[in-house]
């Protein structure tokens, strides 16, 4: 083991790195160093980075800024371990409710910046950018207007909105379900500073029949949230069992398909 891993490693009573599960995703080789050094004289010594200026393009494309930490604090060492997954961690730091993690190696950064913005990190849901990209939060208007410009099909069957990024395994299993079904579906990744009821208007204008909302709730009990959006009595369904969902979706599409069909032979003649 690297000399200056070990001392980190004992300092943050990181004890055994092949059961830590922040450290260890699926498998013992996936680990990564967390090396915990700082730049000398204004360049890295250490890793990909060797040689290169802290403040050179390949180093900042590399940092990652991380927001909206927990007000109460997180520890540097949970900090970084939720962070050393991905690649090699050559310095963490905190201030306040941000803080920054260096890789050495920008394909990395990228890769965590998109898989770790809106992780739950000690109750708080951070917010993650490359440092050389960070960008001011989009105003809710701004958001809204990426969802009208969420590519179609004509207009999709379905908009499944995804309440949580740690549960994109069992929203790919819906939206799976639903296509068998012949739902054509698109899918959103919702934060806390988008007016959900305004997005939701925004599609029933569009036309979608459904929006599907899916919590870290309902894929804990296996339930969805249904609002059926068009007709004469637009509906919401809360915690449906998930059998249930589908089938209540089945029936209503089949409805709706009808529907089309005879306005199509009246329009048609």
């Amino acid at each position: 083991m690297d000399n200056r891993l070990e001392r980190f490693v004992k300092s943050t009573n990181l004890t055994g790195l092949g059961s830590s599960p922040g450290l260890v995703p699926e498998k013992e080789e996936k680990i990564h160093d967390i090396l915990m050094v700082k730049p000398k004289n204004g360049f890295w010594t250490v890793g990909k980075l060797n040689g290169k200026s802290k403040d050179s393009p390949e180093a900042i494309n590399s940092r990652l800024f991380v927001g909206n930490l927990p007000a109460a604090g997180v520890p540097l060492s949970k900090f970084t371990e939720a962070f050393a997954k991905y690649g090699t961690v050559l310095d963490a730091s905190l201030h306040n409710r941000f803080g920054f993690i260096q890789y050495d190696c920008a394909e990395v950064a990228r890769r965590a910046s998109e898989e770790m913005c809106g992780f739950l990190l000690e109750g708080s849901r951070i917010d993650v950018n490359v440092a050389s990209e960070r960008r001011k939060k989009r105003n809710p208007g701004e958001i809204l207007e990426s969802v009208r410009k969420i590519p179609r099909k004509q207009v999709s069957d379905a908009l499944i909105i995804i309440c949580n990024r740690d549960i994109r395994s069992y929203s790919d299993a819906i939206i799976h379900r639903l296509k068998e079904l012949t739902i054509v579906c698109d899918s959103f990744f919702w934060t806390e500073n988008m007016p959900l009821h305004q997005i939701i208007s925004d599609i029933t204008k569009d036309g979608v029949l459904y929006a599907v909302v899916l919590t870290e709730a309902s894929a804990a009990d296996k339930t969805i949230n249904i609002h059926v959006l068009q007709g004469k009595n637009p509906k919401d369904f809360r915690d449906v069992p998930l059998n249930d969902g589908f089938d209540l979706l089945e029936r209503d599409f089949k409805k709706a398909q009808a529907a089309s069909w005879l306005l199509m032979k009246v329009l048609t003649g």
